[in-house]
């Protein structure tokens, strides 16, 4: 399901959106798909529901759409 204008807003000012693990801005890795072992920050929310989407600006300077079930918080 696609996020409504305010769901879009408040997750861009790091507000609480049910089942959305990730706030905005937050570096994470990606540990499966296409990209795993790749790493980036997340730019916007893209699909809600049991595994919500976002979009991730790649540290290559690319984006790409990804599962919040691909993403961890990388280890310190």
């Amino acid at each position: 399901m696609k996020p409504t204008h305010k769901q879009q807003n408040d997750y861009l000012s790091r507000e609480l959106i049910p089942g959305v693990a990730f706030a905005h801005n937050s570096f994470v890795a990606i540990v499966a798909g296409e990209h795993a072992g790749k790493s980036g920050s997340l730019i916007s929310i893209e699909g809600l529901g049991n595994d919500p989407m976002y979009m991730v600006e790649l540290e290559s300077g690319t984006d790409a759409l990804i599962a919040q079930s691909c993403l961890r918080v990388p280890d310190a």
